[in-house]
Order: C-alpha cells, then sequence, then structure tokens
C-alpha cells in the first residue's frame, strides 16, 4: 500500500485539498488566528519544555509519514533571533526533523503548518501557554502533574502580586482543565515528607490520601509512612488518632511560642530597668565624689545611692531569674519535641488495635438493622435463632469482662 503523501491542508503541488483545506482557509480567515507554514529549519525547541519526556518520537514519524500531521505546532516569534520557538508540538517536531529530505519535501513542500501565537506576551504567559498546551496533548505522570500545579502555581504568583489575577487555584484549574478543590490537593501534596512524595508518584498512595497526610506536621508523617511501611495501609481511625495527637504537638508548640515570647519581653524590660539604674548610679556617683550636686546635701546623696544600688541590685536578680526560667522552658520544649518526635511501636500497636476494634463495632452496627428489620426470620429459623443466642452470650461474657 502507497504511503499517503500530503502536509495538513496541502498536497504535494502545495494546492489547498478537501480534508484540511476547508478548515484551514477558516482558521485564516479569522483574525484571532495567524496561521503560517514554516520551514523546520526557523522552528527551535524550546528550553523550558525541558520537563516533558520527547519519547516515542519513531512511530509518531511513521504516524505522520502515513497519515498526515493531525495537529498543527504553535510556536512564538523571536525577532532577536528570527526564529520561530515552540509553544506546542515538540514532539511533532522532533519526529518530522526525524524525516529525511525526501520525506520532509513531499510532506511539507512549503514548511510546516504552525499557528503563530502574539508575540507580545510575557515569558511568564508564555511558560503558562507551554504547561497548558503540554498538559492537553500528553498523558503526563502524577509526577508531572504535581510539577505543573507547583510550577503554574509559582508563575501565578507572580501575576497576583502584579494585580493581574486574583485567585491562583481557580488559574491553574482553568489551565489543567481540573477542579479548584483538586489544585488545592496537588498544592497540599507539595508538604509532603520526600518518603510519602515518592509514594504518591509511585502510586503507593493516591491524590486524596496525599491531601489528608500533607496537612500533618513532620512527626505525624512520620508515624504515616511507619504505618504504610508495617501493614501497607491506614485506616481513617489510625489516621485520625495520629492527626489528633499531631493537633495537640501544635497547640503545645504555640503556647510555648506565648511563653517564650512573653518571657523574652520581661526580660528586655528588665535589662532596661538595669541599664538605666546603672547610668543613675554613675551619674550620683559622680555627684558625690565631685561635690557637683550644690542642691542635696552629702547625706541625700548617700541615702540615694542606697535605693538605687539596691534597686539595681534587685533588678538584677530578677532579671536572671527571668532568664533561668527562659532556659527551664527552652530545656522543657527540647524534652517534649524529642518525646513526641515519633510514636513508640507500642503506640503504634495500640493505635492499630483501635482501629480494627472500631471497624468490628462499626460492622455490628451497621448490620444490627439487618437482624432487626428480619426478626420474624430469626423466630421462624431454630438455627438462626440459636446463633443469635451464642452471639448474646458472647456479648455478655466480654461485657463481663470489661467491668472486672
Amino acid at each position: 500500500m502507497a504511503k499517503k503523501s500530503f502536509s495538513v491542508g496541502r498536497t504535494n503541488n502545495g494546492v489547498l485539498n478537501s480534508a484540511g483545506g476547508d478548515k484551514l482557509k477558516e482558521l485564516q480567515a479569522n483574525s484571532q488566528y495567524n496561521f503560517q507554514f514554516i520551514p523546520k529549519d526557523k522552528i527551535v525547541s524550546n528550553p523550558k519544555n525541558e520537563k516533558y519526556i520527547q519519547d516515542g518520537i519513531e512511530p509518531l514519524k511513521e504516524s505522520i509519514i502515513e497519515n498526515g500531521l493531525r495537529h498543527n505546532l504553535s510556536v512564538l516569534f523571536d525577532a532577536e533571533q528570527n526564529v520561530y520557538r515552540l509553544i506546542s508540538g515538540e514532539r511533532r517536531y522532533h519526529a518530522i526533523c526525524a524525516m529525511n529530505d525526501k520525506q520532509y519535501k513531499e510532506l511539507f513542500p512549503t514548511g510546516i503548518p504552525c499557528k503563530v501565537e502574539k508575540s507580545d506576551i510575557t515569558e511568564i504567559d508564555e511558560e503558562i501557554m507551554l504547561i497548558s498546551a503540554n498538559h492537553d496533548v500528553r498523558e503526563t505522570s502524577i509526577e508531572v502533574k504535581r510539577w505543573e500545579v507547583s510550577r503554574l502555581k509559582e508563575l501565578y504568583e507572580a501575576k497576583k502580586l502584579k494585580g493581574e489575577i486574583k485567585n491562583i487555584n481557580a488559574e491553574i484549574a482553568k489551565q489543567l482543565n481540573i477542579s479548584e478543590r483538586q489544585a488545592r490537593k496537588y498544592t497540599t501534596a507539595e508538604k509532603l515528607i520526600p518518603e510519602l512524595s515518592n509514594l504518591l508518584n509511585e502510586n503507593g498512595i493516591d491524590l486524596n490520601q496525599a491531601d489528608k497526610f500533607g496537612k500533618l506536621d513532620e512527626s505525624a508523617q512520620k508515624d504515616i509512612l511507619k504505618l504504610i511501611n508495617n501493614k501497607g495501609s491506614v485506616e481513617n481511625s489510625e489516621f485520625q488518632s495520629i492527626k489528633k495527637l499531631s493537633e495537640d504537638r501544635e497547640k503545645e508548640a504555640l503556647k510555648y511560642k506565648e511563653e517564650y515570647e512573653k518571657a523574652s519581653k520581661q526580660i528586655l524590660e528588665k535589662d532596661m530597668t538595669v541599664k538605666k539604674l546603672q547610668d543613675k548610679l554613675l551619674e550620683l556617683e559622680n555627684e558625690h565624689i565631685n561635690n557637683t550636686s550644690h542642691a542635696k546635701t552629702k547625706e541625700d546623696l548617700e541615702y540615694e545611692l542606697r535605693i538605687v544600688t539596691e534597686a539595681k541590685i534587685q533588678a538584677e536578680k530578677e532579671k536572671n531569674k527571668l532568664e533561668n526560667n527562659l532556659e527551664k522552658l527552652k530545656k522543657q520544649q527540647k524534652e517534649k519535641e524529642k518525646k513526641n518526635a515519633s510514636i513508640s511501636d507500642v503506640e503504634l500497636k495500640r493505635i492499630t488495635s483501635i482501629a480494627k476494634t472500631e471497624q468490628a463495632l462499626n460492622l455490628l452496627e451497621n448490620n444490627f438493622d439487618v437482624l432487626k428489620n428480619n426478626r420474624s426470620t430469626l423466630q421462624q429459623d431454630s438455627d438462626l435463632k440459636l446463633r443469635l443466642e451464642l452471639l448474646k452470650r458472647r456479648l455478655d461474657d466480654l461485657l463481663f469482662g470489661l467491668t472486672e
């Protein structure tokens, strides 16, 4: 079977064909589009495209030779270099460049069909367009999707500072065709510790879990990781227990911060008092030695010196006490942080045990209504009734054991 020899909207003779010509004419007629046929040597790769893997070039080349170019490239004109820089179509461009001269000239006698974007866009908008275009045409991994959200967040933060946008997550959602909620989940996932982040990239945890885990502190995330490594998953009750411990740590840390700031402020104030008394003491000593005060008697100066000296000694004692209390506070906080650094294996087993027990109780509670609604069946079936009686005895024994 002979290979089809055509480019988008063109035959070998460069005449618009019916398959693509009508569409191209329609696009060219619309003033917001600027379509041109550009020689391949006037097109250059975009360095911002390095994050995306350029694989499958050979099969894509064969597909273009066989079926033609289904989608045009998107480019920006670089006036300084007199070249067109790719925005969308990096793989298609490399596939075309991989053709031999004969294949290229047959398919693209007047150049590669390109949509030339407005040349007055900023570098930020260019990169946003590039990420959006790649996202639309590629089936990317979760790792690349996370990078897309993270990079778009950085770009839109810059635009927000300029007052160009208001809602960053809304803009990200629009570019990547996802919900704002999903955009927020990707953003929260960036707070994961490296081990959990790798698990997300490897599909060991999903985005919903990443969103929950990313809201925990580092110690709690390490406890989550320990559970996953031990048993492969995390029950909701286990997560809730670890979350509560994390919240308690956060409250303690906030309390410590408030106490530390209060103590530091008191020390600073007391230090200023000591310095003022020291200055006053030097002033009085100078008056006493040089006899420069005519308004005060020698006895008055000596009395004032004694009072100021005593006040200074008292202020220094109070300052030292405050400093000692602050050091004790620091030491206590370090001990708490060391103790709370991670949950012990015993505590982890306790949390897992609670989770299993809660799961069993939930099943019992959920199925109780089934038994209640089938009361007549239980009355009529002696075997089922006997099993229910035995279950009751087992529950009675369990409850009795709890009261001992």
